[in-house]
């Protein structure tokens, strides 16, 4: 069984490495974060154009008709540059919903847009559910809630889940903002207030299983993220290690620290093969694959967690302060961390469809 990267993978992954080391420096992820939205356009714009806003969305709908390993590629990517983006939202689970659905009119009105940089989309994922036609309530912790052009809400739990789209100015919808740790992918609350939810704000043709299966191929770009994430904080310690001078020595030739940041890599770095397979098994619908995305989901996200606070402890002191950009990682982890399940919860979850 191949499960590694092809040639054209492999090209796609340096070239979009280059072109985010080239337009999306640390100094442009803290001008985002600083700003008002904490978005920025002209970023999403020029994701698309790499092909990275498409990579999920069918071809015939106007997108690249791509797997998610591609998707994975891409996140891993945007994770090491920490690019100020909510893609495993906006670029995974937002349109995968739309995409396994059998609506025709949603389709049309937004895959294309999505594709094409044009339109921002949501993915709110635990709602309450729908009663007498009307949606009341609140959903926490949903990505770009201030900035998105609409919503892909899973309202309801269990089997009786079901997909809601409900674009943004729809009477009774109101968004406010949340302050969470990370800075560089904000997130909000929704309150319902009486949504009238018919036929229109309906996804047809979606079902739990449906619903799982966005939801895992989410958590694998989380995954991914998480990876990208950890391993550059990790290069940036070693780094600043082999320049950073201390007793008339670098640090980074006292075995303490090399033992520290060789330790932090050789736990991440198995994390690679474990999201290649995670994300190749999604595609081929394996019976393993919701497993694998719930397990790596949260090995990933606890190796990252230990290779970021190893990284910050290598900066020293400094490492904890707003100007040290390795906090700046360290607060990305924290959020794909937490994101659709933390590792607990996935464990748990990983173990029972093991049974």
């Amino acid at each position: 069984m191949d499960f590694g990267l092809s040639d054209d993978q492999l090209l796609f992954g340096d070239a979009l490495r280059g072109w985010l080391g080239e337009n999306v420096p640390v100094a442009r992820v803290r001008t985002v974060m600083e700003s008002a939205a904490g978005h920025d356009r002209e970023l999403v714009t020029g994701l698309a154009a790499q092909g990275a806003t498409g990579i999920l969305v069918p071809e015939v709908d106007g997108g690249l008709g791509l797997g998610l390993l591609d998707a994975a590629i891409a996140a891993y990517e945007l994770g090491r540059a920490a690019a100020p983006f909510s893609f495993h939202s906006a670029c995974v689970a937002a349109p995968l919903a739309i995409s396994l659905s059998s609506d025709a009119a949603a389709k049309k009105r937004w895959l294309a847009a999505i594709a094409e940089g044009k339109e921002l989309l949501s993915f709110a994922a635990v709602a309450p559910a729908v009663k007498a036609g009307k949606l009341r309530g609140n959903a926490l912790f949903v990505p770009d809630a201030m900035v998105a052009d609409a919503f892909v809400v899973v309202a309801g739990e269990g089997d009786a889940r079901e997909l809601l789209l409900l674009p943004r100015g729809t009477p009774g919808l109101h968004a406010s903002e949340l302050a969470t740790v990370d800075e560089t992918r904000r997130v909000g609350e929704l309150a319902f207030d009486d949504v009238e939810i018919g036929a229109a704000e309906r996804l047809a043709g979606t079902d739990a299983k449906k619903i799982d299966r966005v939801l895992d191929a989410a958590r694998i770009a989380l995954a991914a993220d998480a990876f990208g994430a950890s391993e550059r904080v990790i290069e940036e310690a070693v780094t600043y290690a082999q320049t950073r001078k201390q007793f008339g020595r670098v640090i980074s030739s006292y075995q303490a620290v090399k033992h520290m940041c060789a330790e932090a890599y050789a736990e991440i770095e198995p994390v690679r093969a474990f999201l290649w397979y995670a994300a190749f098994a999604w595609d081929g619908s394996y019976e393993d694959a919701s497993r694998a995305a719930s397990l790596l989901k949260a090995h990933a996200t606890e190796a990252g967690t230990a290779a970021v606070t190893t990284a910050v402890q290598v900066f020293g002191g400094m490492g904890f302060t707003w100007e040290c950009d390795a906090h700046i990682w360290f607060k990305r982890v924290g959020y794909d961390r937490q994101m659709f399940g933390g590792p607990v919860e996935l464990r748990a979850a990983g173990a029972s469809l093991g049974d």
